[in-house]
C-alpha cells in the first residue's frame, strides 16, 4: 500500500505543477470504435469520424481488431478546422477474450500470444503496447465474464479500464453470479491498484439507430488537458485528470488532498438526454433526479448527496475516494432509466 501512495502522491505533484499557469480545457472523446477496417458491414470510418465531430468530440481512436490504424487529422481538413483530431490505436483482441485498446501507438501491436494464465496474457500484451509507445485501457471485463479483479490485479503498468461499454453484450452491471464493472473497479482499488476507469460506446453502426444496435453516443470520456493532442490527452488520462460519463455533463470535477468536489451541468446534461440516440440504463421505479455518492474502499457509500453540488472532506482513514453522479428520469415507455459520471479515484 506504501508504493500505491508514494505513486499516487508524485502523480498528484506532477498533476498541480503542471496544472499552474495553463489554460486547461475540457475535451470529447471516445476511446473504443469501430468502422469498416474492422468488418466491411460496419459503417465506413469517414461517416464514423463525422458522426463524432457533428455530435461535439474533440478526438477518437479508431480500435479496430488487430489492425494499426493512424489517421492524420490533415487528410480530413473538414474535422481539424473543427478542433478534432485522431489518435491512433488497435483493439488487441488476444485469446481467452482478453480485449485491450492500444492507445497512441505508433506501430501494430502483436495479439497472438496465449497461456494458460489470463494475467499472463494481460500482461504479454500491456508490455506490448507500451512498447509500441502508447498506453493500455482493458476492455469489457464482463464480455462473456471473461476477466476478473483476480485476472487484472497482478498486471503492472495497466493504469485504465472500461468501467462502462456501449456494446450491448457487455455485460456492465453483472448478474447474480458475476461483478459489476464498478464492483471489480472497488475490489481493486480496494487492493491498493491505481486504475482509471473510462466508459466508451464500442460503437460499429453509425447510420442506422435502434437499442438493438451498437450505436455511438452512450459512452465517452472528458479529458481535462492542456493542448488537443494526442500525447497530452493521453498524459492527462494517465493522471486521471478526466471524467467517465453516460449522459451526465459535470461544471466541477476537483480532486484535491483534503477534497473533493463535483458539481453537475443540468444545462448541458438535459441537453445532451434530450438527443434520440441517447440510451440510459433500465432500472425499476425509483425517486428521479440527481444523485452524487463518494464511495470508499470495498465500495463503501461514504456520502450521499441528492442535488447537483457537492463535496467530500476526506479522512485520513479513507484508503480511496472515488465520486459517481447518477441521473434518473423516466422514459418514454413509461419506465425509469439512469444516466452515469464517474469521478477518478483519490488515495490518501
Amino acid at each position: 500500500m506504501r508504493n500505491i501512495r508514494t505513486l499516487y502522491f508524485v502523480i498528484s505533484i506532477i498533476l498541480i505543477m503542471q496544472g499552474c499557469g495553463d489554460d486547461k480545457k475540457w475535451y470529447r472523446g471516445n476511446t473504443h470504435t469501430h468502422t469498416a477496417f474492422s468488418n466491411d458491414t460496419f459503417s465506413s470510418p469517414d461517416i464514423a469520424a463525422k458522426w463524432y465531430q457533428e455530435h461535439g468530440y474533440n478526438f477518437l481512436v479508431l480500435s479496430e481488431h488487430n489492425k494499426f490504424v493512424e489517421i492524420e487529422t490533415d487528410e480530413f481538413p473538414e474535422y481539424s478546422q473543427n478542433g478534432f483530431i485522431f489518435i491512433p490505436g488497435q483493439e488487441v483482441t488476444g485469446y481467452k477474450t482478453i480485449h485491450i485498446t492500444a492507445i497512441n501507438i505508433n506501430r501494430l501491436v502483436p495479439w497472438n500470444f496465449d497461456h494458460i494464465n489470463k494475467s499472463v496474457i494481460l500482461q504479454n500484451n500491456v508490455s506490448g503496447i507500451i512498447e509500441a509507445g502508447g498506453q493500455a485501457i482493458l476492455n469489457h471485463p464482463n464480455y462473456k465474464y471473461a476477466v476478473t479483479a483476480e485476472n487484472i490485479l497482478p498486471v503492472k503498468n495497466l493504469y485504465m479500464f472500461e468501467l462502462f461499454n456501449g456494446n450491448l453484450s457487455s455485460n456492465n452491471f453483472g448478474d447474480n453470479k458475476h461483478s459489476s464493472a464498478e464492483d471489480i473497479w472497488d475490489q481493486l482499488l480496494t487492493k491498493g491498484m491505481l486504475i482509471y476507469a473510462v466508459a466508451s460506446d464500442d460503437a460499429r453502426q453509425f447510420e442506422t439507430f435502434a437499442n438493438t444496435i451498437s450505436n455511438p453516443g452512450r459512452g465517452w470520456v472528458m479529458v481535462h488537458s492542456s493542448k488537443l493532442e494526442a500525447d497530452e490527452i493521453v498524459k492527462a488520462m494517465m493522471r486521471g485528470d478526466f471524467y467517465s460519463s453516460t449522459g451526465v455533463f459535470l461544471k466541477a470535477n476537483d480532486r484535491h488532498s483534503d477534497t473533493y468536489i463535483i458539481e453537475v451541468d443540468e444545462k448541458k446534461t438535459e441537453e445532451e438526454l434530450s438527443k434520440d440516440y441517447i440510451r440510459g440504463n433500465q432500472i425499476e421505479k425509483i425517486t428521479e433526479g440527481y444523485k452524487i455518492e463518494f464511495i470508499g474502499a470495498n465500495g463503501e457509500i461514504l456520502k450521499v448527496i441528492k442535488t447537483t453540488k457537492g463535496n467530500y472532506r476526506i479522512k485520513k482513514s479513507d484508503v480511496y475516494v472515488r465520486a459517481k453522479v447518477t441521473y434518473t428520469r423516466m422514459n418514454q415507455d413509461g419506465g425509469y432509466e439512469e444516466f452515469y459520471a464517474w469521478g477518478q479515484p483519490i488515495f490518501k
